[in-house]
């Protein structure tokens, strides 16, 4: 017997409330399901969508790099050709040079064995005839510091000579015409107490500018 106040409970009424829990659970499980592989399916897509964006940058800095290296291995054939250029068409200026010197019976005279890399360095791919004379001086254990030159020697070869010489390290200070030597084609490179006590090296530019004898620097 149920308790005062209290309705007895229906089976039938239990059964049907039994039915409307499981269709609900029916209901939501596949809902549930669904919705876990909507959003795992939503996730999928992004990083697929992450990785060809990421694939696209891969590709598009691979072909930029490619072009690049197309346009740089381009440029080296053009600057290699270019060189090619230069270096055949300076063989030629030299071969001219070299040509034009020795009609022109230029020579270079030097004093000391010990001038003779430098010069030699200098000078003979310039394509000037070198003469060595060793001779009695009281300058002749000096260092070379001047140029003299005959009245046939050109310009622009003198000044060629004397580029040539300070690249090579050689301590240029003066260029003055000859005052004894009696043949005009002749270049003499020598000791002077003279140079030393009236000018100081010269420099590539002063001597393109034409200068002479390099300023003397106090300190």
């Amino acid at each position: 017997m149920n308790g005062a106040g209290s309705l007895p409970q229906d089976p039938f009424d239990r059964r049907q409330k039994r039915l409307l829990l499981l269709a609900w659970v029916a209901t939501a499980l596949p809902l549930a399901v669904f919705g876990y592989f909507t959003w795992a399916s939503w996730n999928l897509h992004q990083e697929l969508a992450s990785t060809r964006k990421s694939l696209a940058e891969v590709q598009q800095k691979s072909a930029d790099e490619t072009k690049a290296l197309a346009e740089l291995k381009s440029r080296k054939d053009r600057l290699e050709s270019e060189i090619a250029r230069l270096e055949s068409d300076l063989k030629v200026q030299r071969d001219s040079t070299k040509h034009y010197r020795d009609v022109a019976d230029i020579r270079i005279q030097f004093y000391r064995e010990s001038d003779r890399e430098v010069v030699e360095r200098a000078l003979v791919k310039l394509g000037f005839k070198l003469e060595t004379k060793l001779g009695q001086s009281k300058l002749i254990d000096s260092k070379a510091n001047s140029i003299a030159y005959g009245k046939l020697v050109y310009p622009k070869d003198l000044r060629d000579i004397a580029v040539a010489l300070v690249d090579a390290g050689f301590p240029l200070k003066r260029i003055y015409p000859a005052q004894v030597q009696p043949d005009p084609n002749l270049i003499q490179i020598y000791a002077s107490a003279e140079s030393d006590r009236s000018c100081g090296l010269l420099s590539v530019t002063e001597i393109r500018a034409g200068t002479t004898c390099g300023a003397l620097r106090r300190y």
